[in-house]
């Protein structure tokens, strides 16, 4: 597969596009946010009716998050990993 064959005619994006684009990951980051602010104020307001004992702290976390906000949660973390590991590692 040659990449450059594929790319020969397309200009790029314009202005405009990218801070359209920009503009839509930032309200799907805010969307995100809040989301999981909301999910972890409900297991906060959860877990005060629980006692704080060493045990409970599991039940607390898994109470709080579904198995697909851990899967997110990693993905976005690992996403942030790779840019900042892209960062130091240009060529």
């Amino acid at each position: 597969m040659n990449i450059n064959n594929e790319t020969e005619g397309w200009q790029g994006f314009s202005l405009e596009e990218l801070r359209y684009q920009r503009a839509l990951n930032h309200v799907r980051i805010e969307v995100e946010k809040e989301r999981i602010m909301s999910k972890t104020s409900q297991m906060y307001n959860r877990s005060a009716a629980m006692t704080s004992s060493t045990g409970n702290l599991f039940k607390k976390l898994s109470t709080g998050f579904s198995v697909l906000d851990y899967a997110l949660l990693a993905f976005q973390a690992g996403k942030q990993i790779h840019k900042i590991y892209r960062f130091f590692h240009k060529k």
